[in-house]
């Protein structure tokens, strides 16, 4: 599908021809913008006869090129007992961690590495570590990409860090801390002559995640009233606002769902925004067991807080303590293990239920975002 990219802050347009993170004239960050219009055409899914699935339009020039382990088509299940104990019966999860590395980021890198080898990048470097750094070393390896990561030699016994290495990714380690991580692989790629990744900032990773917009829109119907996700870097909101977006302009569905996003109260630079204040990290990394949140610079707040404003959604804390409750009440009572980053979506159910935001009738759907057994489970 034939694309071009344009500078958020200047409105400069670049070409497709090569992998792009910034503009070329402002360093400003990009968007994806497509030569045709974004309605996009039916399929039938094999299995299930005379259902279509709609495809979003996605930035990848030669089809030839999508680099695939099958991700997507995550299911959505009820969630009746946590439904019930906080009065909103229609209460279901989409099971994000189903996907091939254990976590939604799958679906971004699906298209980001796609790009890569659409491209013809062939080496690249990048902090790494968690689940964003796992998903993209396998699908680097999937394409024959060569990996350098950037990690902390305090993680060396991570079990995300020993997939990355798995996957054949050389990887280096620094310091500690996620500044030393980035300034690593800055500087190696530097040095190297190579591509310095950064999926946080890069608009291709974010044009993957509309895809779980289309699909809740294929599940549900109706759509749910609200949809609550965890924020870091925002990519998995962000996409799914361009996604409903999208949907909404086309006329295939007459309304999105409120967008709501969840912050540890350590980390929470994208609810102060949205609440008009100011706010200052603390010294040294994030603490919270939600380690994958913890992002003090997020690379597109005031685009996060538009779509909230436009879908009618809100930015909300969640307390350390309540964030690990509800993920050992989700296990408790629903069977479903998962990250403290995925859990705090329930911590913020609550709160938004608490002050109304949520109405008694209305429905809630909650991405449950990493698989829980990746990483050690607070209190054992």
């Amino acid at each position: 599908m034939a694309y071009h990219l344009i500078c958020v802050q200047c409105d400069r347009t670049h070409d497709s021809s090569r992998y792009r993170l910034y503009c070329e004239g402002c360093n400003g960050l990009l968007d994806a913008q497509y030569d045709t219009p974004a309605t996009v055409e039916a399929r039938v899914d094999a299995g299930a006869a005379g259902t279509a699935r709609y495809l979003p339009t996605l930035p990848i020039n030669d089809p030839a090129n999508l680099v695939t382990m099958g991700e997507g088509n995550t299911p959505i299940v009820p969630l009746p007992r946590i439904g019930h104990s906080l009065d909103v019966p229609g209460l279901s999860a989409k099971m994000e961690y189903f996907n091939p590395t254990g976590s939604f980021k799958d679906r971004g890198n699906v298209i980001q590495v796609s790009v890569l080898k659409d491209t013809g990048v062939t080496k690249v470097a990048d902090a790494t570590g968690g689940n964003a750094g796992h998903s993209f070393a396998a699908y680097c390896a999937r394409a024959g990409i060569e990996f350098h990561g950037f990690a902390n030699e305090t993680t060396y016994d991570s079990r995300k860090l020993h997939a990355i290495a798995m996957h054949g990714a050389q990887v280096h380690n620094v310091g500690s801390g996620r500044a030393a991580r980035n300034e690593g692989a800055r500087q190696y790629a530097q040095d190297a002559g190579i591509l310095h990744m950064n999926y946080g900032q890069n608009i291709y990773f974010i044009e993957g995640l509309k895809t779980m917009a289309y699909e809740i829109a294929q599940q549900m119907d109706p759509l749910p009233d609200h949809v609550i996700v965890p924020i870091g870097n925002g990519s998995i909101y962000q996409g799914l606002w361009k996604g409903f977006n999208e949907m909404v302009e086309d006329g295939r569905v007459a309304r999105m769902p409120k967008l709501h996003g969840a912050q540890t109260e350590e980390t929470q630079p994208v609810v102060a925004a949205f609440e008009g204040r100011a706010w200052t990290p603390g010294p040294g990394d994030a603490t919270s067991k939600a380690n994958g949140i913890g992002v003090v610079n997020p690379p597109r707040p005031s685009v996060l807080v538009q779509a909230a404003r436009g879908s009618g959604g809100s930015f909300v804390t969640v307390s350390e303590g309540s964030l690990l409750r509800w993920q050992r009440l989700l296990a408790e009572m629903e069977g479903i293990i998962v990250e403290p980053t995925s859990a705090i979506v329930l911590g913020a159910l609550e709160n938004l239920k608490a002050k109304g935001a949520i109405q008694p009738g209305e429905t809630a759907l909650l991405p449950l975002t990493g698989f829980g057994l990746k990483e050690p489970i607070p209190g054992y």
